[in-house]
């Protein structure tokens, strides 16, 4: 745990060579907790990476707390980070908000910073808000009305645009009560249904070492507990149900409540409170002269690809690969290829070469 004031204090673990390059991965969200699968798509000899949950969900403390938590104080915890684990300069490896977050610490710490992996971007527009609020509805018809009716039920009124479905759900959420839970069991499998297209069916023996990797104490909710460790993020809800624990069993359903809960209300706090930020693409070129591979799944309906094009407009050096028949979700088989051979790449960019004779 590393104390970062504020009353907040960020779980925090680093696994692999202290002499390699580091890299910071970054989690989705905001709401969303580490997954340590993600260090799976990265050389584990060539890398010391570092893994976080952000203020107020997985096992940092207090759980779901508002106050001080936006997107300068998490990239000030960054830094703190950084500082207490004695790192000159890291590479950053985010997915969806977790993509906002590491080119939001790049463009203020640019000289701390070697290179990027970053997918499914989010650019956290006005436009891409309501693109996953409103408008996805397009495409998902079926999965928005029963989000719109889940909220209904909580706030009594139907939301008639995505600026209602953000003044209609912040009450309810906070109150942690029976109806809370259910709505947020609703945003969660709303974003859930978005994410995946491909999902890969597990291979045998994968689903114990998912739950040996996903639990931790799971108390009931309550306003300022700590939640479990939860593998589902903002939005990669679908990362849990690729092997679900017995659902039957009330550990699994606390561990669950905790994920949506904390995915949820901390989501809903930043885009009714937080974003957009400073607009990002006109300050790319603080970053621009470093590695960067950028990788999107050509069919994802939680982050529309437009975004990952404009973001490679402003910074010609990067690889960006656009992934045919994959979603949103980081384990798509697409992805995963893509997110291997990028964090190679940036391995070898961060390597010295060698020299012989």
């Amino acid at each position: 745990m590393l104390d970062v004031g504020d009353g907040h204090a960020v779980y925090w673990r680093a696994q692999g060579p202290k002499d390699a390059p580091a890299m910071l991965i970054v989690h989705g969200g905001p709401g969303g907790a580490m997954n340590l699968k993600w260090g799976d798509v990265l050389d584990a000899s060539k890398w010391r990476m570092v893994f976080f949950d952000q203020r107020g969900c997985g096992k940092s403390t207090p759980f779901g707390k508002l106050e001080h938590n936006g997107t300068n104080d998490l990239i000030g915890d960054m830094e703190k980070l950084r500082v207490a684990l004695g790192i000159e300069k890291w590479a950053l490896f985010g997915g969806s908000w977790g993509t906002t977050l590491a080119l939001s610490y790049g463009v203020t710490h640019p000289e701390r910073c070697v290179g990027f992996l970053l997918r499914g971007i989010f650019l956290a527009r006005k436009e891409d808000i309501d693109w996953f609020l409103w408008d996805v509805q397009r495409v998902f018809p079926d999965a928005h009305r029963a989000f719109l009716d889940a909220i209904e039920t909580a706030s009594g009124k139907r939301p008639g645009n995505a600026a209602e479905i953000l003044a209609l759900t912040g009450e309810p959420l906070a109150r942690f009560d029976d109806a809370g839970i259910k709505l947020a069991r609703a945003w969660s499998g709303f974003e859930a249904t978005l994410s995946v297209v491909n999902k890969p069916v597990p291979k045998k023996g994968d689903e114990q070492a998912h739950k040996d990797e996903s639990k931790g104490e799971a108390p009931a909710i309550a306003p300022q507990t700590d939640a479990a460790q939860a593998t589902a993020t903002l939005p990669e809800a679908a990362q849990t149900d690729a092997t679900p624990a017995d659902p039957a069993t009330p550990e699994a359903t606390r561990e669950a409540n905790a994920a949506a809960i904390s995915m949820s209300l901390l989501e809903h706090h930043y885009m009714a409170h937080e974003l957009p930020p400073e607009p990002l693409l006109p300050r790319i070129g603080r970053i621009a002269h470093l590695p960067c591979v950028l990788v999107h799944g050509r069919f994802d309906m939680v982050c529309p690809a437009d975004q990952v094009l404009a973001l490679a407009d402003v910074w010609p050096g990067a690889q960006l690969s656009i992934v045919d028949a994959a979603g949103h979700w980081t384990f798509e088989p697409g992805n995963v290829t893509a997110l291997k051979a990028g964090g190679e790449y940036l391995a070898q960019a961060l390597t010295p070469a060698s020299t012989s004779g």
